[in-house]
């Protein structure tokens, strides 16, 4: 039999393989973690979300971006486009005494890159609607013959005279003294000629100004449309 010191020492220094059970307790605890050390775990996942999130916003501006370049790109294209094939009418006359452009002539130009397609044609005497020439001639030149040629506009696409001579001699008086009486009354008349290009983009040219007016469309409604039943 051990004695009481035997048992003691036995203890001590660890003859037993089960140990106390304090010392289980402490050998089975999970390690606590030490307030000295980070949690490395969750701020490496929470900067990865944050790196994700900054990287989904990028790509969405980026994707704006190149959506606005883009429309951008269109709109020039289409403006280029448009550009190519402007149509610029202007009216103006012609006096001359002597040679092949004897005469009076009025005239219409296309002085633009592109077709114009005369969609409306007004004419007035003293600011009273008129339909074709010789409504005009009778209160300027009187009751009497008019030597003229004439040539319709209403209706015609003039090309741009870029290569070749497009203008349209609208009327041509050849008496040299009826066409200058006729000159003479020039600020009691006005014309205006409303034109589409290609694109249906329209305007109107009024007579002996160099600027034309930008409109949505052609109205022909309400309107004494000049040589429309010549």
């Amino acid at each position: 039999m051990c004695s009481a010191e035997q048992l003691s020492l036995k203890y001590h220094f660890g003859g037993s393989t089960e140990g106390t059970p304090m010392e289980q307790d402490r050998l089975n605890a999970p390690p606590s973690s030490s307030p000295g050390i980070p949690r490395r775990r969750p701020f490496l996942s929470g900067l990865s979300n944050l790196f994700a999130l900054a990287a989904s916003f990028l790509a969405l501006a980026l994707g704006v971006y190149q959506s606005r370049l883009m429309n951008a790109q269109t709109q020039l294209m289409q403006s280029q486009a448009r550009g190519s094939v402007w149509p610029y009418l202007s009216i103006g006359y012609r006096l001359s005494n002597e040679g092949e452009k004897r005469g009076y002539i009025w005239e219409v130009s296309n002085d633009g890159v592109g077709p114009a397609r005369i969609e409306s044609v007004t004419m007035s005497l003293d600011g009273k609607p008129i339909r074709n020439w010789k409504e005009m001639f009778g209160p300027i030149l009187g009751d009497v013959p008019v030597s003229a040629t004439y040539s319709r506009i209403y209706g015609k696409v003039v090309p741009p005279s870029t290569n070749r001579e497009t203008t349209i001699e609208a009327v041509r008086i050849l008496d040299l003294e009826q066409a200058r009486t006729f000159y003479a009354a020039q600020k009691r008349f006005d014309m205006a000629i409303c034109y589409c290009s290609v694109y249906d983009e329209c305007w109107i040219a009024h007579w002996q100004k160099p600027k034309v007016d930008p409109v949505e469309r052609c109205e022909t409604s309400n309107t004494v449309q000049f040589e429309q039943d010549m």
